[in-house]
């Protein structure tokens, strides 16, 4: 399992629990947080055969913005 971070521009529980209905729907995904008190709005995502860029699609799909934290 692979973990990777993402900054968004969620402003709220809802943006994140938006995502989330769109995760949930993708097996290749196993678990994701979002740190709303962050000023980045950092996701923090667990996954399995699924490219970043995939990732960032499926937050855009729900209408929102990610960019990958490069560690």
């Amino acid at each position: 399992m692979y973990t990777k971070k993402f900054k968004t521009n969620f402003k709220c529980s809802g943006c994140s629990s938006r995502v989330g209905d769109f995760f949930k729907n993708e097996p290749r995904i196993k678990s994701w947080e979002a740190d709303l008190a962050s000023n980045d709005k950092i996701l923090t995502v667990n996954f399995e055969e699924i490219t970043e860029m995939e990732i960032v699609q499926i937050i855009k799909k729900a209408g929102y913005v990610a960019t990958v934290i490069k560690s």
